[in-house]
């Protein structure tokens, strides 16, 4: 048996057993295994020259496709790179699409539509909901910009301070130093890469390079205020929409729907998701972080604490604008004639918000189109996220309501349920409430699930028990996670 160029071959051989006892000649393995001797033993060994010179562009389409299973979407992309045989040969593994107010995500959709395999290939949809919040003024935005990078920046003057206290005393120079020696626009001054340079390690080097192919504020404030503009435009003429419609029927495949806030926070140097947007950037963009779905910001001004406050404790009437993406989901998903869909996912990463609490407090509009959806919809799997910001006020009914109880209780294919409430202890102990999971999970639904989560609830030791019952009347689970 050989191995070469991931084909695995065995032959039947004339050469008696007896000479498995001896040392093999080349002679030998060339009787064995014929052209097809590895190259392994090539060279000029006994005068012996190997016959072939096959190489991975000699394989099967199908043998090919194999290989490449195994390979990353970055290593296809690059051995599509190697020449024009395997770029032709050796196709993308696209399985997924991004929905977003911006030209570069539409356009990749849109080209991925028109492909007669690629759109095939599909299996979901993400969609974006993290929209670009405007800045007026340059100071605003640079204002916006260095609150992000605060966390990088104290993280390079601790390095720096280590890297100043361990020169010898007569460096007092060195101990004079003050920010603006060390930064300028955010970017490392000379001085400030001569100390990291000291510790030569890997961790500096990456300081150094990150923080040299940085934009000047200037100029990503200008190609800001053209993306923000571009999505403007584009939410007003509801072309996200259309491409959303255009994706559940041109992608016949497609199984899953995400919704997320989590396309790129401030504390990932990259993004949560490889967004053709992200990858139409310009190297060293410096981009404001957005906080979706009125979460809690690091540093909010007093204008967007008291925006958050107010809509996060009165009655819904209707879902506010900053949760767009979701309304735009739940109608186009029950307009679907045959939905295939079988998993709707909210992603939050693990940041304390998602849907607002309202939806399940008390009957409103939306909360009935969204019992559509999920009736409408053949789901084996279910991620929900809440965000509870605000519903002290109003007495934390989303969860006694009995609504989002109704909610699962519809789904009679479920498999998988994750389930954040975002129901904080230290909230939670000063009003004397828990959560009793008998108003919230039903037991119909729990005993044909084969996977559970439930993030975020806070319960009581009473209470407790009674979620015992629940996971063991699980006779089908095979995984339980309950994260707090």
């Amino acid at each position: 048996m050989v191995a070469r160029a991931g084909v695995m071959k065995r032959r039947i051989s004339n050469v008696a057993a007896t000479s498995a006892n001896n040392v093999p000649s080349l002679s030998l393995m060339e009787e064995l295994f014929g052209d097809d001797f590895p190259e392994a033993f090539a060279g000029s060994v006994g005068g012996y020259v190997h016959k072939s010179r096959r190489t991975i562009l000699d394989l099967p389409a199908e043998l090919l496709a194999v290989i490449c299973e195994d390979l990353s979407k970055l290593d296809i992309k690059r051995l599509r790179l190697v020449n024009r045989s395997l770029a032709k040969r050796v196709e993308l593994r696209i399985d997924r699409v991004y929905i977003s107010p911006n030209r570069a995500n539409l356009e990749s959709l849109q080209r991925i539509l028109g492909h007669k395999r690629y759109r095939n290939r599909v299996q979901e949809i993400i969609w974006d909901d993290a929209q670009l919040e405007e800045y007026s003024s340059l100071e605003d935005f640079s204002h916006a910009i260095h609150n992000d990078e605060k966390q990088l920046v104290n993280d390079i003057e601790t390095r720096l301070e280590d890297a100043i206290n361990g020169q010898n005393d007569d460096s007092f120079d060195y101990q004079a130093l003050e920010y603006g020696d060390l930064f300028q626009d955010g970017r490392l001054t000379d001085v400030a890469k001569g100390l990291l340079l000291r510790y030569d390690d890997q961790t500096s080097r990456d300081l150094i390079a990150r923080c040299a192919a940085m934009m000047s504020v200037e100029e990503s404030y200008a190609i800001y205020q053209d993306l923000y503009r571009e999505e403007q435009e584009i939410m007003k003429r509801g072309d996200d929409v259309a491409a959303l419609q255009y994706a559940l029927t041109g992608f016949p495949n497609v199984r899953r729907i995400t919704l997320t806030s989590e396309i790129w926070r401030p504390w990932n140097l990259l993004p949560t998701y490889d967004t053709p947007l992200f990858r139409s950037l310009p190297p060293g963009f410096r981009k404001p972080s957005v906080w979706p779905w009125l979460g809690p910001r690091p540093h909010p001004t007093p204008a967007q604490t008291a925006h958050r406050d107010k809509v996060m404790a009165q009655p819904l009437d209707g879902l506010p604008t900053e949760w767009r993406g979701y309304s735009i989901l739940v109608s186009a998903l029950i307009a679907l004639p045959n939905p295939k869909i079988e998993e709707f996912i909210i992603d939050v990463g693990n940041e304390p918000t998602g849907l607002p609490h309202q939806l399940f407090a008390a009957p409103n509009e939306d909360y009935t189109l969204t019992l559509r959806m999920l009736q409408h919809l053949p789901l084996k799997k279910l991620q929900l996220a809440l965000n509870s910001h605000g519903a002290a006020h109003v007495g934390y009914t989303y969860l006694t309501s009995g609504l989002l109880f109704s909610a699962l209780n519809t789904l009679p294919n479920l498999e998988s349920l994750d389930l954040n409430t975002n129901s904080h202890a230290r909230i939670i102990r000063l009003v004397e409430f828990w959560t009793d999971p008998s108003k919230l999970l039903p037991l119909s639904l729990m005993q044909r699930l084969s996977h559970f989560a439930l993030r975020n609830t806070v319960l009581c030791t009473n209470l407790c028990s009674r979620l015992y019952p629940f996971l063991a009347s699980m006779t089908n689970v095979r995984s339980v996670v309950l994260d707090n």
